[in-house]
């Protein structure tokens, strides 16, 4: 009996892909995908207000890194035992005024950031669709990422030239 079944499920299977192919139209060509590729820093620095937000991020990458400096030197005295109960107190103390910096930082920032976004963004989007981009990759992040292995450096795929010129139109 599950013999016949397992016939019977195979068979019903076979005949509704037939069917199916059957009903679905010939696959049409289209056109090959293209993929195109910015240099996000030299958009976001071309930018009307990038340098304000280039000169943030500098800023908070400075006092970031003070903090930083003085969180190594007294975790290695607690590392080695030579730490005091004031100077282990003050590690924590710096930890965690660290981390509350940085967070606060990262929002001023990303507050700096949101409308250069959003006219980034519309600029990539009406270039790339001009230029019949499929796709838009930060050129600097698909090649940390392994994402892109290699892109031939004669192609015109680079669209950051024409978004720096959108976002700095006249409006």
């Amino acid at each position: 009996m599950k013999k016949h079944l397992q016939v019977f499920l195979v068979a019903s299977a076979l005949v509704f892909s037939a069917a199916q192919a059957q009903t679905q139209p010939p696959a049409v060509p289209s056109a090959p995908a293209m993929t195109c590729f910015i240099n996000a820093q030299k958009v976001l620095a071309a930018h009307p207000q990038g340098p304000k937000v280039l000169e943030a991020q500098q800023r908070a990458q400075a006092e970031l890194k003070d903090l930083s400096d003085k969180v190594q030197a007294l975790q290695a005295k607690v590392a080695n035992n030579t730490a005091t109960p004031a100077e282990r107190q003050q590690l924590e103390t710096l930890i965690k005024t660290g981390q509350a910096r940085q967070t606060q930082l990262k929002t001023q920032i990303d507050k700096l950031l949101e409308p250069i976004t959003k006219d980034v963004d519309a600029a990539v989007a009406k270039v790339g669709t001009a230029k019949g981009c499929s796709v838009v990759l930060d050129r600097d992040i698909a090649a940390r990422s392994g994402l892109v292995v290699w892109v031939n450096p004669n192609s015109t795929l680079d669209i950051s030239d024409d978004v720096i010129l959108e976002i700095t139109k006249p409006k």
